[in-house]
C-alpha cells in the first residue's frame, strides 16, 4: 500500500536517513507531500540540506505538495530554487510559513540571509500543476511578493504585507485575482504595525475611488484587516459567486459602507454568511458620523441577499426598529441571526420575524436566535429578552442570550494541537474546523453533529 509511506517529514532532529529511505521506496510512484522544518538545519543546514536533496530531487516527477515550515531562508531559496530548476508536473500545492503556528511549539532563533533574492518571477509558468499555494513569509517589500497565476487557493498569511497602504493593497487585491481567473479562495492578511497606521489607513479608504473587478469564480474571500478596509475591498470587487468573506461567523465583521455594494443585486447574490458592524475601525467604534449615515441602506441590501444563511448584526443602534431589516419577508433560507451588542430595538419586533417565518411559505424559519445585549452601554430594557420572551422563543428555536464564541479563543484549534491538555474542544480536522460552529455554555460545548450542520448551512 504506497499511500501509507508517501509522507516524508523532515522536521525533527536526528533525522532517520534509513527510515525516510525505506518510505521513498515503498511508495512507489504514489505522489509524495513533503514536508521540511527547521529543526534539521539549525546548527548544519548546509551538510543538511545537501543529504537531503541527494535523497529526495531523483523523486520530483512525483511530489504532490511541498511544506516549508520555518526553514531558514537560505534553506527555503535552495529548495524553491531547485524545485522551479527541475520538473515536478504533479506539484500542486506549495506552503511557505515562516514564523507561524503549525508544527512547532517553539520559535528558534534564525537568521534570515539572500536578501537579494529574486522571487518575483520564482512561480510564474515553471510549476504548470500548482493550484494551491499558501505563503506566509515576511519580505523586504511588495516588489519581492512572488507573482501567483493560474491558481484556485491562494492564502497570503500574517507577516507577508505590512504596512501596505490602502490603494496599494486593493490594487494588489485586483492583480491577484486578474492573475487567477479560476481562482475560489482568497485569504489574505494585512498587517499594520500602530494603531496610528490603521486610522491612517482608514482615512485613505474614505477617499478612493477605484472601479469595480469583476470575477465569476472566487468563493471566499478573507481579509485580514479592519473592517474599514476589509469594506473597502468589497466595495471594489464584483462576485457573482462569493459565498463567505469570514473564516467563521463572529469573525471579520465588515462595516456599513457595504451596504450601497451589497444593494446592488449582481455584486453578492450568493453570499451565504455576513458579519456587519456599525462601524467596528477600533474595539467596534461608534465615532464615525460618515458610516453611521448609511444605515438606513442596511434594510434594502440584506434584502438583496436571497441566498443569506447566517446573518450577524452587531454593535448597531436600530432607532426603534426604524432600520431593523424586515427578516421575516427576505432571505429565505436564513438560519441563524444574531444580534450582538445592538440597541434600538424591541422584542416584539423580533417575535414578530421569528413567527413570520414560521408561518411563510417557501422561507425557511430561524433555528437560532442570539440576542446578547449591549449590558456595558446601559441598553434600553426594549433590547433585553423579558423571563417570558426567553420561554417564548426557546420553544420555537435554540434561543441564546450571549455570542459564547465572542469569548472563545479564536485559535482554539492550534491550542487543541499544540497544547491538548489546555483545550477542551472537539478534536476535529483541521479543514472541518474551517467552517464548522462551536458555542460553548458555560463548560460545555456542542456537539460534533451541530458542527457538521453549521457546516452544511455555511457552504451548502
Amino acid at each position: 500500500m504506497p499511500l501509507l509511506w508517501n509522507r516524508l517529514e523532515l522536521d525533527k532532529v536526528p533525522l532517520k536517513w534509513d527510515m525516510l529511505e525505506a518510505k521513498l521506496e515503498r511508495s512507489g510512484q504514489a505522489q509524495l507531500d513533503i514536508h521540511i522544518g527547521q529543526e534539521p538545519f539549525v546548527k548544519s543546514a548546509l551538510p543538511t540540506i545537501r543529504r537531503v536533496l541527494k535523497m529526495i530531487l531523483p523523486h520530483l516527477g512525483r511530489w504532490g505538495r511541498l511544506y516549508l515550515v520555518d526553514v531558514p531562508h537560505k534553506i527555503k531559496r535552495i529548495v524553491l530554487d531547485q524545485v522551479i530548476a527541475g520538473h515536478a508536473p504533479l506539484l500542486e500545492a506549495i506552503e511557505v510559513l515562516q514564523d507561524g503556528y503549525l508544527s512547532r511549539t517553539r520559535t528558534l532563533p534564525l537568521k534570515n540571509t539572500c536578501p537579494r533574492w529574486k522571487t518575483r518571477n520564482l512561480f510564474s509558468g515553471h510549476l504548470p500543476g500548482l493550484r494551491f499555494v499558501e505563503w506566509s513569509s515576511p519580505l523586504p517589500d511588495r516588489e519581492a511578493l512572488p507573482s501567483f497565476k493560474n491558481l484556485r487557493n491562494l492564502t497570503l498569511g500574517e507577516g507577508t504585507l505590512t504596512d501596505l497602504t490602502a490603494l496599494p493593497f486593493i490594487l494588489l487585491i485586483h492583480q491577484l485575482l486578474a492573475d487567477s481567473p479560476s481562482l475560489e479562495s482568497l485569504e489574505i492578511d494585512h498587517s499594520a504595525s500602530s494603531i496610528s497606521f490603521m486610522l491612517t489607513t482608514a482615512g485613505e479608504c474614505s477617499q478612493l475611488q477605484i472601479l469595480p473587478l469583476t470575477h465569476h469564480s472566487l468563493r471566499i474571500l478573507i481579509v485580514g484587516s479592519t473592517p474599514t478596509l476589509r469594506s473597502t475591498v468589497l466595495r471594489t470587487l464584483i462576485l457573482p459567486n462569493l459565498r463567505r468573506v469570514s473564516r467563521r461567523y463572529y469573525n471579520h465583521y465588515v462595516n456599513l459602507t457595504v451596504c450601497e455594494a451589497i444593494a446592488q443585486q449582481t455584486r453578492f447574490p450568493s453570499l451565504r454568511v455576513l458579519s456587519i458592524a456599525e462601524d467596528g475601525l477600533i474595539l467596534g467604534s461608534r465615532a464615525n458620523p460618515n458610516i453611521r449615515s448609511q444605515i438606513p441602506l442596511l434594510a434594502h441590501a440584506i434584502s438583496n441577499l436571497a441566498n443569506l444563511r447566517v446573518l450577524t448584526l452587531r454593535s448597531m443602534s436600530f432607532n426603534g426598529d426604524k432600520y431593523l431589516p424586515d427578516l421575516g419577508n427576505c432571505c429565505p433560507h436564513l438560519r441563524w441571526l444574531l444580534f450582538v451588542l445592538c440597541t434600538g430595538f424591541t422584542m416584539p419586533a423580533i417575535r414578530g420575524i421569528v413567527e413570520r417565518r414560521i408561518q411563510a411559505e417557501g422561507i425557511h424559519p430561524l433555528e437560532t436566535l442570539c440576542i446578547q445585549p449591549d449590558y456595558w452601554a446601559n441598553a434600553e430594557d426594549t433590547c433585553r429578552p423579558s423571563q417570558e420572551d426567553v420561554e417564548w422563543f426557546s420553544q420555537r428555536l435554540m434561543f441564546r442570550q450571549e455570542d459564547d464564541l465572542h469569548y472563545l479563543r479564536q485559535d482554539c484549534w492550534r491550542c487543541s494541537r499544540l497544547h491538548p491538555t489546555k483545550c477542551h474542544a472537539p478534536r476535529l480536522l483541521e479543514d472541518q474546523w474551517d467552517g464548522a460552529l462551536q458555542v460553548s455554555t458555560g463548560a460545555k460545548f456542542v456537539s460534533v453533529g451541530e458542527w457538521y450542520t453549521m457546516t452544511s448551512i455555511a457552504e451548502g
